[in-house]
């Protein structure tokens, strides 16, 4: 290679490049600018937020949340006054003889007791308002033929201390009341021709089961009451 070509080669060559416009400070400055802009913009957007929420949460409460609860207020109050019955109110145990509201005075009817109201079913409910439901399906499984546990009523041997349940039969009624220990026996009287049945109970108490007969029946399974009894008490 000649000088001439030499000097062409360098002559073509690109030139230096120009020194650069900013410095390394210049770039740490920017970016901490754009942090410091972000860090607002995230800032102002979260206080927004926050005071949209504590508008919302003011105006439910100045539009109507305070006078539903004093209109509630006064309705409590106004079914509470002097002349409303207070719980507790009336006796605690029925009377012995048929006289304690408790109980229907309707003597039983055929295939049924009283009106032949189904209780509420219930664990180890007590009174004449709920069946208890331990009691109806034991009571269920010792008589003959299908009985449903979910067609037990109370029972003419119910009270309001006694886990009860019957069952409207052919010929009158079978009910059984499962009373506590240390508590006496005590349930409406009964229609002539009533067979009755006592056991005691494996936690006690005593098991009451009764065979009430519909008007001019005799009474259902009379013969099997005391084995009915006998069976059930021991699981109570």
């Amino acid at each position: 290679m000649d000088e001439q070509e030499l000097r062409s080669l360098f002559s073509a060559a690109p030139p230096d490049a120009p020194s650069p416009t900013f410095s390394r400070d210049d770039v740490v400055r920017e970016s901490r600018r754009q942090t410091v802009r972000r860090r607002n913009r995230i800032t102002a957007g979260v206080s927004a937020a926050a005071l949209v929420v504590a508008g919302f949460g003011a105006y439910g409460l100045t539009s109507g949340g305070t006078p539903g609860l004093l209109t509630a207020a006064k309705d409590n109050a106004a079914q509470s006054g002097p002349g409303s019955a207070q719980p507790g109110d009336g006796p605690v145990r029925p009377e012995i003889g048929g006289g304690s509201p408790n109980f229907s005075s309707q003597a039983p009817q055929q295939g049924g007791v009283g009106e032949g109201k189904t209780g509420q079913l219930a664990e180890g409910a007590s009174g004449c308002e709920q069946v208890d439901g331990e009691l109806a399906i034991a009571l269920a499984g010792e008589l003959p033929g299908h009985v449903d546990p979910a067609r037990a009523v109370p029972g003419g041997a119910c009270s309001t201390v006694s886990r009860s349940a019957g069952f409207p039969v052919e010929g009158g009624e079978v009910a059984a009341a499962v009373y506590p220990k240390g508590i006496p026996e005590v349930f409406k009287s009964q229609p002539a021709g009533t067979v009755t049945a006592r056991a005691g109970t494996a936690s006690g108490g005593v098991l009451v089961l009764i065979s009430v007969p519909a008007a001019g029946a005799a009474a259902p399974y009379a013969g099997e009451v005391g084995r009915f009894a006998q069976r059930l008490a021991p699981r109570f």
